[in-house]
Parts: C-alpha cells; sequence; structure tokens
C-alpha cells in the first residue's frame, strides 16, 4: 500500500511540473534612448562596462578605500536593504512550497460516554496529504512572480551597495574639501595678521593712516570669522562621513590625499546605450516586470478548474494496545475539483489588474532607462567642462597672487591706496576657495558618472557579509533550474 501511495504521488508531482503556463512570454522593452551616449566630439566606445573596475583600481586613495569596506559592513541602510532582500527570498519559498505535496501526520485519543451509559475511546492515528493539480500553471506563475520580486530586491540590494559608495566617497571628498578650506582660512589669518602688524609699524612711522590700520584689522576679523565657520564644516563634514561609514568610532586610517592628489581611474568618453542594462536598478525594474507576466499567468489560469487530491492512510482503534493491527488500518483518496462560475467579475477584475500592473512595470522600466541615460550623459559632458573650468580658475589664481604682490610693491611706494591691496587680498582668497570647491566638484562628477555605469559591484559583493553572518556560494543560493534552493531560503 505504501509503494502505491508513493507511486500515486510521484505521477501527481509530476503532471504538475509539467504543467503549462498561461502567462505571456517576456519580451524586454526596446530602450527608449539614443544607441550610444557620447561626450561632445569623443569618440563612442562600445560594450564598455564598469564591472571590471573594482574599488581599489577607481578610488586611487587608501583611506577613501578604507572607508568604504568599512561602509560596506557597517552601514545600517545597507542593512536594511540586505534584510529586505533576504526577506523577499524566504516569501518566494513560502510561495515554492505550495507546488509540491502537503503531508502531515496526526493523533488523537478521544474517549466519551453518555451520562447513563459505559464510555467508550477511540485512538486514531493517520497521516494525511493534500496536492492541487497545477494543470494550467497557476501555482507556478505565483512561484515565478515570487521569484522575480526576489530577483528584484537583491538588485535593489545591489543598488544600494552602488549608491552607499558614492555617498561615502563624496561624503569624504566633501571632509577634504572642509579641512583644505580650513587650512587655507587658518593661513589666511596668518598672513593677515602679520600685514597687521606691518600697518601697525608704518602707522607709528607715519607711513599709513589709521584708516589703513583699521582697514587691516577689518580684513583679519573677516579670515577669523571664515576660519570659525570653515572648523564647523569640518566637524559637520565629519559627522556625516562617520553616518555613511556607520561608525562615530573610525579605527587608524591611512593619512588622507589632498584634493589635488586625487586620482581616480580613467573613465571612457562614451559608452554604448546597452552597458546600462546592467545597472542593477534596472535590472530589478526588468524583473518586476517578468513579475507582473507571471501574475498576468495566474490571473487567467484562475479562470479554469482547480483540482486537489487528498490521501489518508492510518489506523482505528478502541484500544491504544492493538491500534496499529493491520486489520484496523484504512486508506481514503478523494479527488476534487473546483470550477468559478459566478463571482461579480472578480477574476475579469484581477486579470485587467494584472494588464495594468505590467503596462506599469514596462513605464517604470523605461523611465528607469531614461535616468540612467540622462546621468551618464551629464556626467560624460561634465567632464570637458570641468577640466577646462578648472585650468582656467588655476590660471585666475596664479594672475590675481600676482596683482596682489603688485598692488603692495605699489602701495609701499605710495603709488596706490591700501584699498588695491585689501581688494586684490580679498579677490585672492576667495578664488583660492572657488579653486578648492571646483576640485571637489570635479572629483565628485568622476565618482557620479563610476555609479551611474554600475561600477565595482562585483568587488563589493565580495566585501558584504550575508544579514545571517556568512556569504553563500552560488551553489547554495541557486537550485538546478536557476531560482534560490529551499535549503537557503529558509536557512535561519
Amino acid at each position: 500500500m505504501s509503494a502505491l501511495v508513493r507511486s500515486i504521488l510521484s505521477a501527481m508531482l509530476l503532471v504538475s511540473l509539467g504543467a503549462c503556463s498561461l502567462a505571456p512570454k517576456h519580451v524586454r522593452p526596446d530602450a527608449p534612448v539614443p544607441a550610444k551616449v557620447v561626450a561632445g566630439s569623443e569618440e563612442s566606445v562600445d560594450g564598455l562596462g564598469m564591472y571590471g573596475v573594482g574599488i581599489k583600481e577607481f578610488f586611487r586613495d587608501p583611506r577613501l578605500q578604507e572607508l568604504i569596506a568599512l561602509g560596506l559592513s557597517h552601514n545600517r541602510d545597507l542593512r536594511v536593504a540586505l534584510l529586505a532582500a533576504a526577506r523577499a527570498r524566504a516569501l518566494y519559498s513560502v510561495e515554492r512550497a505550495e507546488r509540491f505535496p502537503q503531508v502531515s501526520a496526526d493523533g488523537a485519543d478521544t474517549s466519551s460516554a453518555p451520562y447513563d451509559k459505559r464510555w467508550t475511546r477511540n485512538v486514531q492515528a493517520q497521516g494525511t496529504a493534500i496536492f492541487e493539480l497545477d494543470l494550467f500553471g497557476r501555482l507556478r506563475n505565483l512561484s515565478e512572480s515570487a521569484f522575480e520580486t526576489y530577483l528584484a530586491s537583491d538588485e535593489a540590494s545591489r543598488a544600494a551597495m552602488l549608491a552607499l559608495i558614492s555617498q561615502i566617497a563624496r561624503s569624504y571628498l566633501d571632509e577634504r574639501l572642509a579641512v583644505e578650506r580650513l587650512a587655507l582660512a587658518r593661513s589666511t589669518v596668518e598672513s593677515r595678521r602679520r600685514s597687521l602688524e606691518f600697518m601697525a609699524g608704518r602707522v607709528q612711522s607715519g607711513q599709513s593712516s589709521l584708516l589703513e590700520l583699521e582697514q587691516a584689522r577689518s580684513l583679519l576679523a573677516a579670515a577669523e570669522a571664515s576660519s570659525a565657520e570653515q572648523q564647523r564644516q569640518v566637524e559637520l563634514a565629519g559627522n556625516a562621513l562617520a553616518l555613511q561609514v556607520g561608525d562615530y568610532d573610525l579605527p587608524d586610517l591611512p593619512a588622507p590625499l589632498s584634493l589635488e592628489d586625487q586620482e581616480m581611474a580613467n573613465l571612457p568618453g562614451g559608452v554604448d546605450s546597452s552597458v546600462l542594462l546592467r545597472r542593477p536598478d534596472i535590472l530589478g525594474a526588468e524583473h518586476r516586470l517578468k513579475a507582473t507576466n507571471a501574475d498576468i499567468g495566474a490571473a487567467r489560469a484562475a479562470f479554469f478548474p482547480t483540482l486537489s487530491l487528498t490521501g489518508t492512510l492510518g489506523y482505528m482503534s478502541t484500544d491504544l494496545s492493538d491500534l496499529f493491527i493491520y486489520a484496523n488500518g484504512a486508506w481514503s483518496f478523494a479527488p476534487r475539483a473546483a470550477l468559478p462560475i459566478f463571482q461579480g467579475g472578480r477574476q475579469m477584475a484581477e486579470l485587467k489588474a494584472a494588464h495594468i500592473a505590467k503596462e506599469s512595470a514596462v513605464a517604470d522600466y523605461e523611465r528607469t532607462i531614461q535616468n540612467a541615460f540622462k546621468e551618464v550623459a551629464d556626467g560624460l559632458r561634465s567632464r570637458a567642462s570641468f577640466r577646462d573650468q578648472h585650468e582656467a580658475q588655476l590660471a585666475y589664481v596664479q594672475s590675481l597672487r600676482l596683482v596682489e604682490e603688485l598692488a603692495m610693491a605699489r602701495y609701499v611706494s605710495g603709488a596706490v591706496s591700501y584699498l588695491e591691496v585689501l581688494d586684490a587680498q580679498r579677490a585672492v582668497f576667495q578664488a583660492e576657495m572657488d579653486l578648492l570647491s571646483l576640485r571637489r566638484d570635479q572629483l565628485a562628477n568622476e565618482v557620479s558618472l563610476y555609479s551611474s555605469l554600475g561600477g565595482g559591484l562585483e568587488d563589493a559583493v565580495s566585501r558584504v557579509p550575508e544579514p545571517d553572518g556568512r556569504t553563500p556560494s552560488k551553489a547554495e543560493t541557486t537550485g538546478g533550474d536557476g531560482e534560490p534552493s529551499g535549503a537557503d531560503v529558509v536557512s535561519p
């Protein structure tokens, strides 16, 4: 009898797994963007992605490399994203389990009697198997939808990693900018303090007026105010960076490089638009689109009959001692079919809603591609202008420094008033501040371009622990059909 039951269950399982699917075939929508993203007149580079460029290859600053590694391990926002993906993986396992027979065992020992009669005892033990024959692919499509939803969540966690890397890099550049602007402000304070002492000596010797002395004093006060402001910016930038890293008590790190000495890997002058399809946000949008396809298949299958089989095998006796005697054994087999006839239009509405959800997913997929195209185009087309602007600003600073020297020399010789010296000093200070900010913006644009090209994720994933503290292999996370295995999904 047990062999017969196993044969029946095996046959039911094979029939179910070979069921047809009513889901429409997935066709990737055409990308609503030009075939290539180019920067001005520069030649485009076909098929170039950033997956081969790791964190250490792109970010050359050892201190920044360590900060990114710490952030991938300690950032709480990233941890939330990883846990969301783990939860989606577990929910997929729940949905996938519906495709297999549900087997349970139960037993009971019941005693009962009328008030005026002797009590009777009924002892029973039985196993029950319930299985739905998925002839029209309803359960299969529900499982496929959950699987694609899990993959979309997994891509969302990868997008969170990439965003975190970029945020840490930008926060680090902000901190470097604040530190260097503070150093410039303090250097300017010392320079203007010497100028004030110089003016005080000229006043004592009758070569300058008290007005010029107070002008020099006001310039010193302005530099001191700027220094105090920059000190505050340093502290705020440090706190922002610590938040991104996820640790306010940072360990000893390598010495930082200055903004001018920062070097990043060379990025292409143009890329083929197909490269954008590797970005995790676009991959996630495509998985969501596939999930809506599966939902349509499940909604279509709801119009057809559902066939389920229920079988029991067990024993029943009035005494526990002879419960498992062959003569007390019994079995039952109950096929059941259910066909929806009238449900007030609910099934048709569910199918219509599934089609609308698919159209929405298509629009979301196309919008994500267009946004990615814009990000890459902005980054590529800003590089040349940043380079030219930085060179022009550097020449401007050098020219203003010469003007300051000439103005001071002319003032000492009595050819001009001290006001021209003050104007020259103010202009130099502001131009040097602007040069630092411009260099920071130039580097931040490279970081944004790196992120928009989907760079460094393979390297980043290897640094991120699983929510349960381990890093599973690909064999653990996928079954033979490319889906997550049940053992991986239910692991604590």
